[in-house]
């Protein structure tokens, strides 16, 4: 038999095998929510109820004077597909609570009642509020349809109007209940019979919560039972992951008053980021420092730099990198996509920079495997910015890095592996540079003698101080040189002599020193100079 008889009925067979995996992996995406033996996983709100497990059904049974009870999980869920059987007592009303809330204090509701009026409720501490999907007996034909629990306390989506789903409930036997939210909509079904359709999205995720209804001092008591309780959720129950959040950015710069970029990033002006050119690490440093940030610097020692005597200056845009985590990554990664990021999560921070941003990452110092971009990611950078970037960690294709004009990087080393066991955290967080703190929103001057991470609300004050010091020195310079002064009295407090001289050289030379007209003069105000 020749070898290509052979090869057709082995891949035929791995098809069938894949999709054979494929299958089960769909059938295993449905998540118990009780496993059939305790209450592990549940807790009761609002009322004193009483809930055990018989015959693998978790039974609710009332209790004179007790309000609602809820059983309620301690995951909270956005979308899925929730189903569950339920058995009631004809002398009992109960309801299945989804994305739902417990109140961890007293809670005020303000809302547009059906008639269109603002209308005021308060849910109690402990009250659990929100979306419940009806259990009612044959007779009152409401099961199926949602409504508002201790929150708006009228019905959004009623079965009364649909004569088939208002006799799909039966008494005396165990119904299915099936219940899928996606967005905005939520859908009803009772023994596989349509209910309601409702779009309202007073609430995206919460708990569930299984209902015993109060019953006063009637008599009783009386029970319901759910069993086969499961789940498909797209986030499992765990909040996802904030991958870039603007309030985050806004913690980090609170002194900052001017514009901000779209991410909440500071907006300083593209100005400003030119005159930063003519700014020395050091007086970058000493007015940064004396302000009170003293974790701003990081010096050159241990850094693979491009191009030492080419500086980066820009906008700082972070991102935090980590060594992998199988359950974590697979949570940013799911809700990258949700987000619609595309591509490796190393790319996901390039396709948010704009020009005059900076990229810098914390990739704690992994240079083998640790390789953040290559000439690829290097072009899509500088496309996107036109500036360089500062790696905690390592890049890759160094070569053709270089072909790259413009492009400056600041790394701990060059490598030819490619990314591995290394995971995105988090984009425009505080990240640790070195021994320094680099936020998003500030302002990296970086030149060969290290690293400084200015505040935003702090740039301007270093510019122009930076400017007033450099005319001094070039001042100074020059008189030294002319030996019209000597070093002490130039190093020292000046006299007012030497103050009107460099008052009067400033005004000789105010077209052909290398800071802006209006600065200079604002110098020689009286009222405002700061030299």
């Amino acid at each position: 038999m020749s070898r290509g008889k052979i090869f057709l009925p082995v891949t035929l067979l791995i098809i069938l095998v894949s999709i054979s995996l494929a299958r089960q992996r769909q059938q295993d995406e449905w998540i118990p929510l009780f496993n059939g033996e305790n209450l592990d996983g549940w807790s009761v709100h609002s009322g004193f109820a009483k809930y055990h497990v018989e015959d693998s059904a978790i039974v609710g049974t009332t209790v004179k004077g007790s309000p609602n009870s809820f059983l309620c999980t301690d995951r909270q869920y956005g979308d899925f597909v929730l189903e569950f059987e339920v058995l009631l007592d004809p002398e009992l009303n109960s309801g299945m609570q989804i994305r739902s809330k417990i109140a961890e204090a007293e809670k005020l509701f303000v809302f547009s009642g059906r008639d269109g009026q603002l209308q005021k409720t308060t849910a109690p501490l402990d009250r659990v509020y929100g979306y419940q999907v009806e259990i009612a007996t044959e007779k009152s034909g409401s099961s199926g349809s949602i409504y508002d629990e201790a929150r708006r306390a009228f019905m959004l989506a009623s079965t009364k109007s649909d004569p088939a789903a208002s006799k799909a409930f039966k008494d005396g036997q165990w119904n299915k209940f099936r219940i899928e939210c996606k967005g905005d909509n939520i859908k009803t079904w009772i023994n596989d019979v349509p209910c309601v359709d409702l779009r309202d999205g007073m609430t995206p995720r919460g708990i569930i919560g299984l209902q015993v209804h109060g019953i006063g001092n009637d008599a009783g008591p009386y029970q319901v039972r759910w069993r086969n309780i499961r789940i498909k959720a797209d986030d499992e129950g765990v909040e996802p992951p904030v991958i870039s959040c603007r309030q985050r950015v806004l913690q980090c710069t609170p002194k900052w008053t001017g514009p901000r970029a779209e991410d909440g990033r500071p907006y300083v002006s593209d100005d400003i980021l030119e005159r930063m050119k003519n700014v020395s690490v050091t007086q970058a440093w000493s007015i940064v420092r004396g302000a009170g940030y003293t974790n701003c610097y990081e010096n050159a020692a241990g850094w693979f730099v491009l191009y030492p005597g080419e500086a980066i200056i820009g906008r700082v845009l972070t991102a935090q990198y980590m060594p992998s985590h199988p359950d974590y990554n697979r949570l940013i990664m799911k809700q990258g996509r949700a987000e619609g990021r595309i591509g490796n999560s190393n790319s996901w921070p390039i396709d948010m920079l704009k020009k005059g941003d900076v990229y810098v990452a914390d990739c704690f110092g992994k240079v083998f495997d640790g390789t953040l971009i290559g000439d690829n990611l290097g072009n899509a950078i500088y496309a996107n910015s036109g500036k360089g970037v500062i790696f905690d960690g390592g890049v890759r294709d160094l070569e053709g890095i270089e072909e790259i004009e413009g492009f400056n990087v600041w790394c701990k080393g060059a490598d030819p592996s490619f990314l591995r066991d290394v995971m995105l955290a988090a984009i425009n967080v505080p990240i640790r540079i070195g021994k320094t703190v680099a936020c998003p929103g500030d302002i990296v001057l970086a030149k060969r003698e290290g690293i400084v991470f200015i505040p935003a609300h702090l740039v301007e004050k270093v510019v122009t101080e930076s400017e007033a010091v450099m005319l001094r020195d070039m001042f100074g310079h020059q008189r030294l040189k002319e030996g019209k002064y000597t070093p002490g009295q130039i190093d020292g407090r000046w006299t007012a002599e030497i103050q009107d001289d460099f008052r009067d050289w400033l005004k000789k030379n105010v077209k052909k020193l290398p800071v802006p007209k209006e600065v200079i003069e604002d110098m020689l105000n009286p009222k405002t100079r700061n030299w």
